[in-house]
């Protein structure tokens, strides 16, 4: 999709952080953005920001734990917008714990943002772009949907099915002339952790070695990837590297990065075992 002006653009999650940074992209392109989250404050300031510098934006509140509010909410926006062109799939929470110690609540969530939400907002905007033979979705997963990280089983679990969702749609619907990017960045300067109640010190060692990067770096990456249908799309470059390499020895790089104390997470004990 070389020329995005005028597309209607959905970006789930853009309140905050990566989806916010995307949509400001996206309506710098001129698509006519439609930013989707529970919060309506929050929502509104992005929607002011958007249109202070020209660009077209619609706000829609979803509970987007929700699949019939999704489902309202894309119904919504196709009848008083039009037809949805790209639909990015950003949303997305969970925390980092051993899955001993997570309460329901939190399991739950974790598997409904990101992927119970991508999954039901793909398909309700699939058929349209189908029939017109036009459309690109994005996708937005981590490197927990690349390594199986342990300590964080539902969130990794959620990531990988964003993966395989991804690559899956990838190889479906390249027939009818529809993009589809999975996106991976790294740590991003989000907030995320503290808004998620996510421990960081859950998280591998190994993250430490990454650059964390900026959401507006990202914002970019999904510019491109969506003008250029880029199937996969990994960043920073050391991060897409050691991806690269774990695919082809999995047993081995987790074995390695064991070995050099990179696998497991900086918390020494739990309940005094690790």
């Amino acid at each position: 999709m070389k020329e995005l002006n005028n597309k209607v653009a959905i970006i789930t999650g853009a309140s905050a952080g990566i989806g916010r940074s995307i949509a400001i992209a996206m309506a710098k392109e001129g698509c006519k953005t439609v930013v989707v989250a529970r919060r309506q404050q929050e929502l509104d300031k992005l929607l002011a920001e958007i249109q202070k510098e020209g660009g077209q934006a619609y706000a829609v509140v979803a509970d987007l734990q929700m699949p019939q509010s999704i489902r309202d909410a894309i119904s919504t926006i196709e009848s008083t917008i039009g037809p949805i062109d790209i639909l990015v799939n950003n949303v997305g929470a969970g925390t980092f714990k051993p899955l001993h110690l997570i309460s329901n609540a939190e399991c739950d969530v974790s598997v409904q943002l990101p992927y119970v939400a991508a999954m039901t907002a793909t398909h309700a905007v699939v058929k349209g772009m189908v029939q017109r033979r036009s459309g690109h979705i994005v996708n937005m997963t981590s490197p927990a949907g690349i390594f199986p990280l342990p300590f964080m089983v539902p969130y990794t679990a959620a990531r990988h099915a964003m993966v395989g969702m991804s690559h899956a749609l990838y190889e479906e619907l390249s027939r009818y002339d529809i993009g589809v990017s999975l996106i991976c960045p790294g740590q991003v300067n989000t907030g995320y952790f503290n808004n998620n109640d996510a421990d960081m010190s859950w998280y591998p060692k190994l993250s430490l070695l990454f650059p964390v990067l900026e959401p507006d770096e990202v914002a970019t990456a999904v510019i491109d990837a969506i003008k250029h249908n880029r199937r996969e799309v990994i960043l920073p470059t050391l991060l897409k590297t050691s991806i690269q390499v774990f695919r082809k020895t999995p047993r081995l790089s987790v074995h390695m990065l064991s070995t050099l104390g990179l696998w497991g997470p900086s918390k020494k004990t739990i309940d005094g075992n690790i």
